[in-house]
């Protein structure tokens, strides 16, 4: 194989990767490096065999190919058995077992059963769910079935040539430190695939069991229960005039989250026909992922054909809901916007039955909307702050368990969770209370546009707005290091005519405060994390960090005003200026700084007019066509 890679413009690393795989994996793997090879696909081998996969925010996620750096059927093999041999560490005296889900995409299936191989191998009994069902419902599964731990396998929302391996701990929740570094370092020290144990005939073995129904229905009683605690679901007499409009976007929602609107006594359910097809490549529809409004094309069209009270897409593996109305026109709430009302109708409904606990408390993340706070301090709630991933609000609930009663976790990327009984963040108990909020609501006249905006006059107007820019590739990782890099090193003096207040490292743990030019240790609870935060006057402020689980730079923006609610255009105008100075200061002066001074001067002049000419939502397009190759030409 030396022979083959002589001369390959790869690096040594991605050669030294090569070559083990082929030792270990045979002609497959060697099969596929050399037709690359011979392609000329130079760089995509390079991303292929570069690094070993690692765990993030959401476990394991890549493309599906053969590579160190892919999801394939060798990295599951691998990941596996290094969660066997860390459980058996963890657990020296106790039998094993393991609850197995899996979604709707390309090869969830295939990798579910090689992930049941490894653990029969291994002597772990495996739970295997019958059909693809969502990510909350294995957290559940765990819990029911005592499992030691589960695994599911998704990609969430990412595009269908993604999957990805996530793993969860006995409590229900996904994997933190140190289970996590655990895991890992236990693959890591997988050095030969005859350190694997692999059982074939999996379906013949006393250790696997095939498991759905009877967790079905105790799951639905589990959610009933939790929603009799908020509100009246037995009385379902207006209830039968609520028309609902919903789409599993291809995912495994179908299977649950229809059945569990019914049992709660929603009887009119139109459903994107479409998008009910459990079709790993997404095929109906634009995107898979709900944060992105075209995906909601076809549930507005039911809507509006069905003058449905509310819209909701979900995603893929079910996790995560977002929610619409049609009034004088579409509107599509954020998930910060979700979770505000959401938090503040569960909240007034546990006070309206004197059963608030004085000893409740809620988890957010430190990129989701300041709103949560403010409305859990008004109902005399205790907040926590974790880093961002759902996995981190688990943790918590685990913390206080037997303590503190956990009442509600959510993250601005429109994941929720109401009570304990899961420990991810739920789509199907979330779209259950978001259509039970929208009776209440109705039936005193009111919608939830109306409702957010009584929010806003007693807490103040909160926008808040995501930038998420994909940077593929060796070369996109060290693009989000030199920008994330800028933001840690370089003094800037405002953005949007705001002035720059201070900045907070939570990878080196520092806070400059530049009024009084000085920097001195942060102190926080919070991991070490690789963010930047930078605080502006005028209650601006806006947050940086890689992706865990995507090759993408995430930047939040945060804006908060007054409670005139008359004035919320002129205030979203004004947010969005904030916005378009990040990007031009941040994206469009790293593009000049890697010209030419001549070329850049003359390209800046003419840049600066179009700049100025085209309308907001071209101008991020334009800049990454042209310069960072976000979308192939």
């Amino acid at each position: 194989m030396k022979e083959i890679l002589n001369g390959v413009p790869i690096s040594n690393e991605a050669k030294k990767n090569i070559t083990t795989w082929i030792e270990e994996f045979g002609e497959e793997v060697k099969e596929y490096v050399i037709n690359l090879i011979n392609l000329g696909e130079y760089k995509k081998l390079e991303d292929s065999f570069y690094r070993k996969l690692e765990f993030g925010t959401g476990g394991m996620r890549g493309k599906m190919e053969i590579g160190t750096n892919r999801m394939n059927k060798f990295n599951v093999w691998i990941a596996t058995q290094g969660l066997v041999n860390y459980l058996k560490k963890s657990n020296p005296n106790k039998e094993l077992s393991c609850v197995i889900g899996y979604d709707t995409r390309k090869n969830s299936y295939e990798f579910a059963i090689e992930t049941a191989k490894v653990l029969i191998g291994n002597n772990v009994k495996c739970y295997f769910i019958k059909k693809p069902m969502p990510t909350p419902f294995i957290s559940f599964s765990i819990r029911y079935l005592k499992a030691s731990s589960g695994i599911m396998i998704t990609a969430s929302h990412n595009p269908p040539e993604y999957n990805g391996y996530k793993v969860y701990w006995e409590d229900g929740a996904q994997v933190v430190s140190p289970h996590d570094k655990g895991i890992i370092e236990e693959v890591y020290k997988i050095s030969s695939s005859k350190e694997i144990k692999i059982e074939e005939e999996i379906k013949k073995s006393p250790l696997f069991q095939e498991v759905l129904e009877e967790v079905k229905e105790a799951y639905l009683k589990v959610l009933k229960v939790n929603l009799l605690e908020l509100y009246n679901i037995e009385d379902k007499t207006f209830r039968k005039n609520i028309k609902i409009a919903y789409t599993p976007l291809h995912g495994t929602s179908i299977n649950l989250t229809v059945d569990a609107l019914k049992f709660i006594g929603f009887e009119n359910v139109f459903l994107v026909e479409e998008e009910c097809t459990t079709d790993g490549t997404f095929s109906a529809v634009p995107s898979p992922n709900p944060e992105d409004d075209n995906s909601f094309k076809r549930v507005i069209e039911l809507a509006r054909k069905e003058k449905a009270d509310v819209f909701l897409a979900a995603d893929p593996d079910a996790d995560r809901v977002r929610a619409g109305i049609i009034s004088d026109k579409e509107y599509i709430f954020s998930g910060n916007q979700i979770a505000s009302m959401m938090l503040n109708w569960i909240l007034s409904k546990l006070l309206q039955k004197g059963t608030l606990p004085e000893n409740g408390f809620i988890v957010t993340t430190i990129v989701t909307t300041d709103l949560i706070r403010k409305i859990a301090n008004n109902f005399g709630i205790e907040t926590f702050l974790t880093l961002t991933g759902f996995k981190y609000i688990g943790e918590k609930i685990r913390e206080f368990e037997g303590k503190k009663r956990f009442i509600f976790g959510c993250e601005e990327s429109i994941g929720y969770l109401y009570g304990d009984d899961v420990r991810d963040k739920d789509s199907v108990i979330s779209t259950c209370i978001l259509s039970l909020m929208v009776e209440d609501l109705l039936k005193e006249g009111r919608t939830l546009k109306d409702y957010l905006t009584e929010i806003y006059k007693k807490y103040g107007i909160h926008i808040e707005t995501l930038l998420s820019i994909e940077f593929e590739g060796v070369e996109g990782t060290k693009k989000i290091e030199n920008i994330i890099d800028k933001l840690r090193n370089q003094k800037f003096n405002n953005f949007g005519g705001h002035k720059v207040i201070s900045r907070i490292d939570l990878k080196n743990r520092t806070i400059e405060d530049f009024t009084k030019n000085t920097k001195e240790e942060y102190k926080t609870d919070l991991p070490i994390s690789n963010t930047i935060i930078i605080n502006l006057e005028n209650r601006n402020r806006f947050t940086v960090r890689p992706s865990g689980t995507e090759p993408k730079i995430k930047i939040y923006f945060f804006s908060e005003f007054d409670n005139n609610v008359e004035n919320y255009e002129n205030y979203e105008k004004e947010h969005q200026r904030f916005v378009e100075d990040f990007k031009k200061k941040i994206i469009i002066e790293n593009v000049f700084t890697k010209l030419n001074p001549i070329p850049r001067f003359y390209f800046s002049r003419i840049f600066d007019t179009l700049y100025k000419n085209i309308t907001p939502s071209l101008k991020l397009f334009v800049i990454a066509r042209l310069y960072f190759n976000f979308y192939p030409l």
